[in-house]
């Protein structure tokens, strides 16, 4: 092998010319990227339901869907979280899965369980995760007469505040076209928190116990119902749920 380059070394010249010639022109058009487009086995689904509590949430929307999409192929775990108003379910898939084929199959899940959900439910959201999911930038929100060594004067302000970035400023920016999702955390809501005078309770024979179970039983919670009338069907709903002072 070795004898026959030695005798055509015009050949071996030009073979050698023309690997530096592609090597070049190949490391001048090779993709650079600081955050390469990583797929993440995850999909995670957002559900969304105003004026509903978690227990009634996770009964009559988030259940319905994990019997849905535990079906999905190639997945690996399901976790699901549900709270007053919103629920969130996370799926995990095996490595190595085409996430675009499993987010396809998701939200076909998704769509033959709108047919067991209450009519007036929102279409939950589907999320692929992704490593260009990194938040772009934050934005902070802060009172006028806050700052780090001062505390707040009075709490509805805080409270507004919040109330504000959720209505207003969240919405305002998913409306712009170049923005997929906006995240808010750190808010708070208004609670009202109970302390007993033990002295009074005592006088009046009254424990801590009866408290609770006056509590309990006026917080009752119906749920909802589905009354079919011939050809139409009503769904009515019940909210007796302590809400408000």
């Amino acid at each position: 092998m070795i004898k026959f380059l030695l005798r055509r070394p015009i050949a071996v010249l030009m073979a050698f010319t023309a690997c530096f010639i592609i090597g070049l022109v190949t490391y001048s058009t090779l993709p650079v990227s600081l955050l390469p487009d990583i797929a993440i086995p995850e999909i995670t689904v957002q559900v969304s339901a105003a004026n509903t509590s978690a227990r009634e949430l996770e009964n009559t929307i988030v259940k319905p869907l994990r019997s849905q999409l535990i079906q999905v192929s190639t997945l690996k775990d399901i976790h699901s979280e549900s709270r007053d108003g919103a629920g969130i379910i996370r799926l995990s898939f095996e490595f190595g899965t085409n996430t675009d084929l499993a987010f396809i199959e998701v939200n076909e899940k998704i769509d033959a369980a709108m047919n067991y959900l209450p009519k007036e439910t929102e279409r939950p959201k589907v999320i692929k995760a992704s490593a260009t999911d990194i938040p772009v930038f934050y934005l902070n929100l802060t009172l006028k007469n806050d700052s780090a060594y001062s505390t707040t004067t009075g709490q509805h302000s805080f409270l507004d505040l919040c109330e504000f970035a959720e209505s207003v400023i969240k919405r305002r920016i998913e409306q712009l076209e170049e923005v997929a999702m906006v995240d808010v955390t750190g808010l708070v809501e208004r609670q009202v928190q109970i302390v007993p005078d033990e002295d009074r309770l005592a006088m009046m024979g009254l424990a801590i116990g009866d408290i609770e179970s006056a509590l309990s039983s006026n917080n009752v919670e119906p749920g909802s119902m589905t009354v079919r009338d011939g050809y139409y069907e009503y769904n009515i709903k019940f909210s007796t749920l302590l809400r408000t002072a």
